[in-house]
């Protein structure tokens, strides 16, 4: 599983920027953490009742531009798995660092790697729910005689509430945005949030590594599904999702589809911006369930991989066609790209970066193109995954 803190960020986030914790100017500024403890008492509280809060830096030439970002780290399946997680920082604050250092690609602050925002204010937001923000249970949940909390959709609207009393509401532009979890969150959230910030203020998506299919197994077992379905019930997580697509998916007794990035995205309406590996390697481990990476695959395994990267494609159908929104789907062995220096500035497809490309999206800087999609793997000789082994294994241990 991602699950696991080291000193402050999550194993796996290690991992995604490259077994590092401090910038390549080493000269990096802190997140300081803020913790919300007023809002234990409208509930909005971690899996294990600890208040929520989140890691700030003003932004030190552009102060009143955010950027908004939901950390990742997969989900509880079940109650007794979501007791255990309450006991890491995965699902409670109890043990959360007072500042983070170093984090890369687009919450980096050095204008060498991160050239288009590395001035605009950041906030990192722990994830400590275990349900994408979402869970909306009102009672505690008695677990082996011990209390847990489903409280997604309260802790988000609680940090979006102090947000917008430390400058949120008066600022010029936001980004809301996460990876894994994180992206799910986005995708999920971002017409909520949209609800919450002034209307004058321009809000944009930005979904990395969230974009996960409803694909069976390489057994023909639609096994993320059957676990969808589970959490969706047992966290109450439809208060906060899109509304038009509960709607539109009532009519079929299918509303758990809307916790599902491909299902709800033809519904949502703030400009939203997909980026996603085609072969992501927690989808390929936990969803194909392939049990494997190149080299090391067979013949066999290397077909189910390329038929999955077809099936991706085909099911990001609605991103790749939206004649707003933007694109970046390249074809790297890769999980979480955003903060990663190497993926947010020099893994390219169609000869430009995805920062570039976000860039010009946002902006509609005309230099740029807003979609882009990569040709099949192992087409593309930018991609860089000498780390991207380790972290398909920790997600299949």
């Amino acid at each position: 599983m991602i699950p696991k803190h080291f000193s402050g960020v999550r194993v796996a986030v290690v991992i995604f920027v490259g077994l590092s914790l401090l910038t390549t100017n080493g000269l990096a500024a802190e997140f300081s953490l803020a913790l919300l403890e007023n809002a234990v008492d409208k509930g909005a509280v971690c899996l294990d009742g600890s208040p929520p809060g989140y890691y700030y830096r003003k932004g030190s030439t552009e102060p009143n531009k955010w950027i908004i970002h939901m950390e990742g780290g997969g989900y509880c399946s079940d109650e007794k798995d979501c007791l255990k997680r309450s006991r890491t920082d995965l699902g409670s604050s109890k043990n959360w660092k007072e500042s983070i250092i170093g984090l890369e690609g687009f919450l980096s602050d050095n204008c060498a790697e991160n050239p288009h925002f590395c001035g605009w204010s950041m906030v990192f937001i722990p994830y400590c729910d275990g349900a994408y923000f979402s869970g909306n249970v009102v009672h505690p949940v008695k677990v082996e005689f011990h209390t847990i909390y489903f409280r997604g959709i309260r802790v988000l609207d609680a940090i979006i509430d102090a947000l917008l009393t430390a400058g949120v509401s008066t600022s010029n532009q936001v980004v809301l945005t996460g990876c894994s979890a994180g992206g799910v969150s986005t995708y999920l959230h971002i017409d909520h949030v949209r609800g919450l910030i002034p209307g004058n203020i321009p809000l944009y998506g930005f979904a990395d590594a969230g974009y996960f299919i409803d694909a069976p197994n390489v057994n023909g077992k639609y096994v993320s599904r059957t676990k969808g379905r589970y959490v969706s019930k047992m966290q109450n997580i439809s208060y906060g999702l899109n509304e038009n697509c509960l709607a539109a998916l009532s009519k079929t007794n299918e509303e758990w589809k809307c916790g599902n990035a491909q299902y709800s995205y033809p519904y949502i309406k703030t400009p939203m911006f997909t980026y996603n590996s085609a072969y992501d390697t927690w989808q390929l481990a936990n969803i194909l369930e392939l049990n494997c990476l190149p080299p090391m695959c067979s013949a066999k395994q290397m077909q189910e991989l390329e038929s999955y990267g077809e099936e991706f494609l085909k099911a990001a159908g609605p991103a790749i066609q939206s004649p707003t929104n933007g694109v970046f789907i390249d074809s790297c062995l890769i999980h979480c790209q955003s903060l990663s220096a190497a993926a947010w500035s020099k893994f390219m497809v169609g000869k430009q970066s995805m920062s570039d490309t976000f860039y010009g999206w946002m902006t509609g800087d005309s230099t740029y193109k807003s979609k882009e999609v990569d040709c099949d793997y192992p087409c593309n000789p930018t991609c860089s995954n000498n780390h991207t082994h380790d972290h398909l294994y920790l997600e299949l241990e």
